[in-house]
């Protein structure tokens, strides 16, 4: 029996964090097959704790593209083995490929699965002349892994989704699933069984959309798809509706923002398409495919959709209170009587070849490795190098570092030019700053002063010795707490810190709702800790002013309650939300709290909208 699930993460990482580790993530998919899509990785931040994990094989494709949008899209094959070496196992591929046109490395030295070669430039119909660098467009945005099984080749797709009023990713999904469906034949002219499986952004009828429109499936990527199809004379049967024809509500994908899985209104994108004979020895494909002698099961795994469920909490409208998780849920397929494959090992394409990872692993010998001594020879020049105690660089987000040296730490902190704390820095000799250290007093002076600075600094520098005065020496990593310390400076000497800030915008509902929503600088904490029995014991906000600001901030809460409209179906207040782009970008509106539904529901959405009033400058003044 052979299982091959399939998921949009919408981003692995936070999935892996929602699990607790790769391997938990895996584990709980149970499948000997698993393709993630949208892993929203890129090939410079590849890591072991998201690629890696005992007992799976990985395969993947990231996203190259130069358009600065970050990582994104992205898709990843992981194959349970028990190893990676010598293998009967049909999970386990003989060969792997990354993208579909043939032109990406190392495919296009003579390692491409089927021999595929597409000879550019080549006229395609609606799309003019196609060139190979149209071809590598397709590829650079890491939307396909090949996988080939042996018995059967997988395609792991991710497709594009498109504005309907941008050309050029219109002609870009166009060429996408053309040149995917030129592939597709190739494989089965070869006398191949292929599989395809993924996020193909394309309900294919208008039993796979809560609220499709007239003419639904006449649209161009729904008659594609639909072409494809064996209801429709092509070669692929699409395994969960030939299983499940007339099933209703039987969706994937739920918009988040509106909290249209609260009331199951979404759509059915993620597929699993399979085409090719079976294994029986028989001359009819039609009484004995693939699908009809060997697919067991086909199902979508509803109880998945959030992961770990108990810790969930429900969507009560506002942008940030959607739920945890990935906006898809997985499908899977079970195959029985899958023969096993002739001894066979882990292509040279997996991950665990990439120099990515195999590039950062390191052994435990510089875990254990002393510190390197740096000296500084210049005391004026502030430009200096953090480094942990196995000689790697390390660094936060603002450029802060630190020089250590067996005994103790020699200098403090370098800030990015620009920044605040740099200039205050500079207009300080750093001689001063030494002295001062010796005293005992600089590492809680120089910790407060950067916590108040920014959030993001921290200091490693597990060699130094603490100094005999004081033991919070300064290599030491702020805690939380401190930065809720209570200012040493008098009252009325103009930097007592203000406890509430009232907004300057309007809030979400999901800040009404929720009081973890609350700002950080509510949150109080009244925990004291004691370091190794030392007195010197943290600062933390006092109960009194806590509860004064909690309050205060609640009252701020009601006024924006009585200041929201309410919406007209149920006459509630409304969550505001603003244009993202076009003529009115920016502009403030208000709609429904309530989870987006079916209309035949008065529970849900009751589609109010409304703008907000714009106030002219005059008024203002």
């Amino acid at each position: 029996m052979v299982k091959i699930v399939t998921y949009n993460v919408n981003g692995l990482r936070p999935r892996v964090a929602q699990h607790g580790s790769l391997r938990r993530l895996l584990d709980a998919l149970d499948a000997d097959i698993i393709c993630f899509q949208e892993t929203k990785l890129s090939r410079q931040d590849l890591s072991g704790d998201v690629i890696m994990a005992e007992g799976y094989e990985a395969f993947i494709s990231c996203n190259r593209s130069s358009k600065g949008r970050g990582a994104y899209s992205g898709v990843a094959t992981f194959c349970r083995v028990t190893s990676a070496f010598s293998s009967q196992e049909v999970a386990l591929p003989v060969a792997a490929e990354e993208g579909f046109t043939g032109l990406q490395e190392p495919a296009k030295n003579s390692e491409a699965i089927g021999d595929f070669v597409l000879v550019t430039p080549v006229e395609e119909e609606d799309l003019g002349e196609v060139t190979t660098e149209d071809l590598l467009k397709l590829d650079n945005e890491g939307r396909c892994v090949i996988t080939d099984h042996g018995h059967f080749v997988l395609f792991n797709i991710y497709g594009p989704a498109v504005q309907e009023d941008d050309k050029e990713r219109l002609r870009f999904k166009l060429l996408f699933y053309k040149i995917l469906q030129r592939r597709w034949e190739h494989m089965l002219a070869l006398g191949k069984r292929v599989f395809v499986v993924g996020d193909l952004n394309i309900a294919p009828a208008s039993i796979d959309r809560c609220d499709a429109p007239p003419g639904f499936e006449k649209q161009m990527f729904r008659k594609w798809l639909r072409s494809m199809l064996r209801e429709d004379g092509g070669p692929f049967f699409d395994a969960f509706r030939s299983k499940h024809p007339e099933r209703l509500g039987a969706y994937t994908c739920f918009n988040q923002k509106v909290g249209a899985e609260v009331y199951n209104y979404g759509s059915r994108i993620d597929h699993i398409l399979i085409s090719g004979a079976c294994f029986h020895h028989c001359g009819s494909v039609e009484d004995h495919s693939i699908f009809s002698c060997h697919v067991e099961e086909c199902e979508i795994m509803d109880h998945f959709r959030r992961g770990n469920s108990e810790n969930m909490s429900m969507w009560k409208g506002g942008k940030s209170s959607k739920l945890e998780g990935s906006d898809h849920i997985p499908v899977y397929i079970v195959l029985n009587e899958i023969p096993q494959l002739p001894v066979h090992s882990t292509p040279s394409s997996a991950a665990r070849y990439l120099p990515e990872i195999r590039g950062r692993q390191q052994s435990i010998v510089s875990f254990l490795r002393k510190g390197i001594v740096y000296e500084h020879k210049d005391t004026t020049d502030l430009n200096m190098s953090m480094h942990r105690t196995d000689g790697s660089y390390c660094g936060d987000g603002l450029g802060s570092k630190v020089i250590c040296k067996e005994g103790k730490p020699t200098v403090i902190a370098e800030i990015s030019e620009g920044s605040k704390l740099h200039s205050v820095i500079k207009r300080k000799n750093l001689d001063q700053l030494l002295n001062e250290g010796s005293s005992g007093n600089s590492h809680d002076n120089t910790a407060t002063l950067l916590a108040t600075q920014s959030r993001k600094t921290s200091f490693s520098c597990s060699n130094a010795v603490p100094n005999k005065k004081n033991k919070h020496n300064l290599s030491s990593q702020p805690t939380i707490k401190s930065f809720f310390q209570q200012s040493k400076s008098k009252p009325g000497d103009g930097n007592s810190n203000n406890l509430v800030t009232p907004p300057d915008t309007i809030l979400g509902m999901d800040v009404l709702h929720d009081p973890k929503n609350l700002p950080e600088s509510i949150q109080c904490t009244t925990a004291a800790t004691e370091d190794q029995g030392n007195s010197n014991v943290a600062y933390s906000l006092s109960t009194d002013k806590c509860n004064d600001a909690t309050l205060e901030w609640q009252r701020i809460q009601q006024r924006m309650k009585m200041t929201l409209p309410l919406c007209k179906g149920h006459r509630e207040p409304c969550i505001p939300r603003s244009v993202k782009k076009g003529s009115n970008i920016g502009r403030l509106f208000y709609v429904c709290a309530r989870a987006q539904g079916p209309a035949s529901n008065p529970e849900s959405n009751c589609g109010h909208f409304q703008w907000a009033t714009v106030k002219s400058k005059e008024k203002r003044r």
